[in-house]
């Protein structure tokens, strides 16, 4: 039976648990809360630089990412950064309350918003969080709007809120579906299942039909055509596509061991939780099962598709709607628990917080981890101060233990950041070796020992960093 207007929620129900998602999530950011990590592509969009950035609208379809590098300001990143989290815990939070029901005790919805906010693969997005700040902003708004509007209505926003969040990020759909389909209190039925998964294609066409004809209009092409830098291997016949079959093998590998922070037991822990968690489901409440079900085949059926068709590995953080829906299975499974009463109850409710302790852990440590490039660069633009003249980069930052424990990507990682932490020109000789002719040989050379050595010139200052190892 479809929840009425008076059995929504109050005001301060969501405020409560969006707040305390936040807070602990941003606590467990730790040192990233006041100087956070970027990502190499993440950079453009911090300085608002859209004529780098408009390669993407080609390659991947992310207009709305592409207009809000054109908003003209720059921002710090500390603010940037709480922006996105603050969203996405909204998200979390008006989501949980959208799967724990509107009259459900308080405390499974924190649990669950806590789970869904600590996912492992939100963890490794939120390193592009200057990027898809508008994207997770709308998100964000479709599960509020999720709670305090009738659920069956609710679903055709799906072909406004689809296409726009899809120029963010190519999954973020799929949250948007979770939502739909893990909504507590509606009348489930093979009908209105078809109803929410024929909504979702018809968005999704809308959203790709979009993307394309903006595509012709601006580049000339009619479609997304796969960037080189991702070496494409599109499969044209059967033989192709069963060769691609190990992208998709690789892929399940990858996320597997994201989702479990590399601890190999975890994986079987999760896989039975997940298994055994569908089977009581699915005799104590069918329909969510199936519901459940539905939007977790859908989405890796998707990402897989995508993966024979064109050759590329997805990354494992494209699957945040399944750990979403995997939360919510937990927090479904605790619930009933908690009505039998006994020692069901209290397995249930352990595992629960068992789960939310030691991601919450885990997710600290996966920030922390980041804290020591953040300190070794502040220490070189400390030393290089302020100039009008350019900073020359010898050597090779993959040479940096610290770069190796962030998992910098590209040289960007470090010129965009000595940019913004200095504001001077960075010019990398490795890539730019006819910029950097006037340096001397033993500049070129790079440092001498394993640690980055500053020299100051008058007309210029030269960053020596340690040559990488043959």
């Amino acid at each position: 039976m479809t929840t009425s207007a008076p059995d929504m929620p109050k005001l301060s129900r969501l405020l409560i648990v969006i707040g305390l998602t936040f807070v602990i999530l941003m606590l467990a950011s730790g040192p990233q809360m006041l100087d956070p990590m970027l990502r190499r592509d993440d950079f453009p969009a911090l300085f608002g630089q859209a004529n780098i950035y408009y390669t993407k609208t080609l390659h991947e379809g992310r207009w709305l990412n592409y207009l809000w590098h054109l908003r003209g300001f720059v921002t710090p990143t500390w603010l940037n950064f709480a922006g996105y989290q603050f969203f996405w815990a909204v998200f979390a939070g008006a989501a949980a309350l959208n799967a724990c029901g509107r009259h459900e005790q308080l405390s499974y919805a924190v649990v669950l918003a806590l789970l869904i906010a600590i996912a492992p693969q939100a963890l490794l997005i939120s390193l592009w969080f200057n990027t898809l700040v508008p994207g997770m902003f709308f998100v964000a708004l479709f599960a509020v709007l999720a709670i305090y509007l009738d659920p069956k209505k609710m679903r055709f926003l799906l072909l406004v809120f689809v296409p726009i969040t899809l120029m963010g990020y190519t999954t973020y759909p799929m949250l948007l579906l979770a939502v739909c389909l893990t909504t507590r209190g509606i009348s489930r039925s093979w009908r209105d299942l078809a109803v929410v998964l024929g909504l979702f294609v018809l968005s999704f066409a809308v959203g790709m039909l979009l993307i394309y004809t903006l595509n012709y209009i601006y580049h000339g092409v009619f479609g997304i055509p796969m960037a080189p830098w991702r070496h494409p291997r599109p499969a044209h016949d059967l033989a192709s596509a069963l060769a691609n079959l190990s992208v998709v093998v690789k892929f399940f590998k990858e996320t597997a061991l994201t989702i479990a922070f590399n601890v190999v037991p975890l994986i079987y822990i999760h896989a039975l939780i997940l298994v055994a968690g569908l089977m009581v489901l699915a005799l104590k409440k069918p329909w969510l099962s199936l519901y459940i079900f539905t939007g977790m085949a859908i989405g890796i059926g998707l990402l897989c598709l995508q993966a024979v068709k064109s050759g590329i590995t997805v990354p494992p953080r494209a699957t945040v709607f399944a750990w979403m829906l995997y939360s919510v299975i937990c927090v479904r499974i605790a619930l009933l628990g908690r009505d039998r009463g006994g020692r069901a109850f209290s397995a249930s409710w352990a595992l629960l917080v068992f789960l939310t302790i030691i991601y919450l852990m885990f997710g600290a440590k996966h920030y922390f981890l980041l804290s020591e490039w953040q300190s070794e660069t502040r220490k070189m633009a400390d030393q290089v101060g302020e100039s009008p003249t350019p900073i020359y980069v010898t050597g090779s930052y993959k040479a940096l233990h610290s770069a190796k424990a962030a998992g910098i990507q590209g040289s960007m990682g470090l010129s965009g950041r000595l940019l913004y932490l200095t504001g001077r020109t960075v010019i990398i000789c490795s890539e730019t070796p006819d910029a950097c002719k006037g340096l001397s040989r033993d500049d070129l050379a790079g440092a001498r020992g394993a640690t980055p050595e500053i020299r100051q010139m008058q007309d210029k200052t030269v960053i020596l960093l340690p040559p990488l190892a043959d």
